[in-house]
């Protein structure tokens, strides 16, 4: 993995800012307080968000309402690039944004699930996804009172914490798993024990049951043949009567052919009746019809009435003809009479426009005043000729008239007559139908006697059929009742057999609790003694390995570190950090200032490289921040720490430092400095023969 840019803005003291990693071995120079450990804070925060117990106003900048990180590195050959946004509300700052992008594809997600991403590339386990970012602080970048803490916590949470780190943890999650499960099989085989408590009981019972079968199979038996024989005694009860039912159904069947005829004699006698009424009224009709009709003086009458309503229809046509004439003459006079006007008052001519002579104008008075006097004598012989006509037509209207009275009358009379060949023709349809009735009524009362001799011969029927009736009754009660006996026992032995099997499926399962109580005291044995031995062997191997593996490492540095050669050091039990002077242990209070730093700095060193090598996998062991490494040292160990560098062979090495003289040991330099309340990178150095400002 190699960081190569990170661009901050209104993070911490920086408003806007992009810094590029170069290659190599790098040093974030400048004064306390100018911003350089900002950027540290910013690579962890990019990678791995917020983490629990960190507030978003550490990293967020004052009086900003948002703020972004976004950090470009390569790891296995992978373009990564992370961004970050943080927003300010009024319950606090928060995570706005996060996303990823590999190879060129951006990915919008939660914050878990971009760490999730992130932890996945750097090859870390996957439980640290839901761990602060302990791994990636001791193998990567821990700030150096950080590590000086860890150095002075007390031996236990110093040993939890390494645990953690090394994943040794994992062992005391197992005694700890283990215990829950021997308590589980405890329990578990106290309660198999109380299900096991009445086995010899069950077996008991199971006997009991067995007994009890052979008893129930010889009383079914000897109830299937009581069953056997009441059912042959009920068929023969059946069969008598259903012979007696045959004849009874036979009598009904005379039963229902009397009513039958009864209904249609009573049909016969009312049809009867209706005909006799009929006769009665028909007789009294025609003795009291008089009226007689002619159909050669009702033609001539009809012959006459059509010739004077001929008659009238002309005359009413000729009277339309005088009236329109006298209309057109009333209208032709009054356009004279309008015109004899108009010439008074013209003086031109309205066709030459010349004026008008009196003389022609009484002219044109004279012609029309002659035509006046025409149009009155026309006038007058019409209205005399329309008067007449009007006479005429009243008169043949009267005598119209009084032929459509009589031609009616002799209209009514044809229809009265008809009605009287109607009725003496249904009078002698309906004596032929008297007739036949009277017949009819004769065969039906002899056919009614006839089926009532017949009936009487089945009457004794009646009490022997409820004798038989009885006896079925009784004969299907008590096959009935057989019959409950007999399930009621077969029930019974069919609930003996699944008690039976029941008890025999409740042994098998005790027995195999028995059988399986015995497995879980073996397991239970086994896991308390040897298995809870290995673990404690594997736990105490492991760590011996690492603190060996640590031991070796941290004196390594520690001795490279230190300029006074009578010092010695090494790792207890606890992973505390020992100084030996000779043979006497000194304390840690009793250090220099310079020899804590350079016992935190091996202590950092080491933990990095038995990380590194104890999870081979993490993809984050080629770089190194060192955080104020030189915090305290003497010249001499300054100078020893460009050894150590070398030593390291990091694939990139960031170190945070305000003394200058560690410029001599990097391949390049970024100068930090801090103006009006911002931090700037005022300066890109590179190697000592090609450095020139940004």
């Amino acid at each position: 993995m190699r960081f190569k840019k990170i661009k901050l803005c209104n993070i911490r003291s920086y408003k806007d800012q992009e810094i590029f990693f170069p290659e190599g071995s790098l040093l974030l120079s400048g004064d306390v307080g100018s911003g350089k450990s900002s950027i540290l804070m910013a690579l962890e925060y990019a990678l791995f968000g917020l983490q629990p117990g960190q507030k978003g106003n550490s990293l967020l900048r004052n009086n900003e309402l948002l703020g972004e990180v976004s950090l470009e590195f390569e790891v296995q050959g992978r373009s990564v690039l992370i961004e970050r946004k943080l927003k300010r509300t009024p319950r606090g700052v928060s995570n706005e944004y996060a996303s990823i992008t590999l190879d060129g594809v951006k990915t919008e997600s939660s914050v878990t699930e971009i760490k999730s991403k992130v932890v996945s590339l750097l090859g870390y386990p996957p439980e640290f996804v839901k761990k602060n970012n302990l791994l990636y602080r001791y193998t990567v970048h821990t700030a150096q009172e950080q590590m000086k803490e860890i150095i002075l916590e007390d031996p236990e949470t110093r040993v939890n914490i390494l645990r953690h780190i090394f994943g040794v943890d994992k062992y005391r999650l197992i005694k700890n798993n283990l215990s829950i499960l021997l308590t589980d099989l405890k329990s578990e085989s106290k309660i198999l024990q109380g299900e096991i408590s009445d086995l010899d009981k069950e077996k008991e019972n199971l006997e009991f049951r067995k007994a009890g079968i052979a008893a129930l199979e010889q009383k079914i038996t000897q109830k299937k043949l009581n069953l056997e024989n009441k059912i042959k005694t009920r068929k023969e009860v059946e069969s008598e009567l259903s012979l007696i039912e045959k004849n009874l159904e036979e009598k009904r069947g005379f039963e229902q052919e009397v009513e039958k005829t009864k209904i249609r004699l009573l049909s016969k006698k009312e049809l009867l009746s209706t005909l006799i009424r009929e006769e009665d009224e028909l007789n009294k009709m025609l003795s009291e019809s008089r009226e007689s009709f002619e159909e050669s003086a009702y033609q001539k009458l009809v012959s006459d009435f059509r010739a004077r309503k001929d008659l009238l229809d002309n005359f009413n046509s000729k009277k339309v003809d005088l009236l329109a004439k006298i209309s057109l003459f009333t209208q032709e006079k009054e356009d004279l009479l309008s015109k004899k006007d108009r010439v008074f008052r013209i003086d031109i001519c309205p066709t030459c426009l010349q004026d008008v002579p009196d003389r022609h104008k009484h002219n044109i008075l004279n012609e029309t005043e002659s035509r006046i006097v025409s149009i009155n004598k026309q006038l007058t012989s019409l209205e005399e000729e329309r008067i007449r006509i009007s006479d005429i037509i009243k008169s043949h209207g009267e005598q119209l008239s009084s032929l459509e009275d009589a031609r009616i009358r002799m209209e009514i009379a044809k229809v009265n007559q008809e009605q009287l060949n109607r009725a003496r023709a249904k009078l002698s349809d309906i004596l032929r139908q008297k007739e036949l009735l009277l017949k009819d009524q004769d065969l039906l009362i002899k056919h009614m006697d006839y089926l009532k001799e017949q009936i009487l011969r089945y009457s004794p029927l009646e009490a022997h059929h409820r004798t038989k009736g009885a006896e079925l009754k009784n004969a299907f009660l008590e096959e009935r009742n057989s019959e409950i006996s007999l399930a009621e026992t077969v029930r019974e032995l069919e609930i003996s057999h699944k008690e039976i099997t029941l008890f025999q499926e409740v042994i098998k399962r005790k027995e195999q609790s028995k059988i399986k109580i015995n497995k879980l005291n073996e397991l239970s044995d086994w896991l308390s003694s040897q298995f809870l031995k290995l673990i404690d062997l594997t736990e105490r191997n492991v760590l011996l390995r690492l603190r060996k593996e640590f031991s070796a490492l941290f004196r390594k540095w520690f001795l490279m570190l230190i300029s006074d050669n009578s010092l010695d050091s090494q790792i207890d039990e606890n992973f505390t950090p020992i100084i030996l002077q000779g043979e006497v242990e000194m304390d840690y209070s009793y250090l220099s200032g310079g020899e804590r730093t350079a016992v935190a700095l091996a202590y950092r060193l080491a933990l990095n490289q038995t990380i590194n090598s104890l999870m081979s996998k993490i993809r984050t062991r080629g770089i190194i921040i060192l955080d104020e490494p030189t915090d305290g040292f003497s010249e001499t160990q300054i100078t020893k720490l460009r050894d150590i560098l070398e030593e390291l062979n990091a694939e990139q090495l960031i170190i945070v430092s305000h003394e200058q003289k560690v410029e001599g040991f990097v391949d390049n330099v970024i100068k930090v400095s801090r103006e009006n309340d911002s931090s700037l990178v005022t300066e890109i150095l590179a190697q000592k023969s090609d450095r020139s400002p940004l």
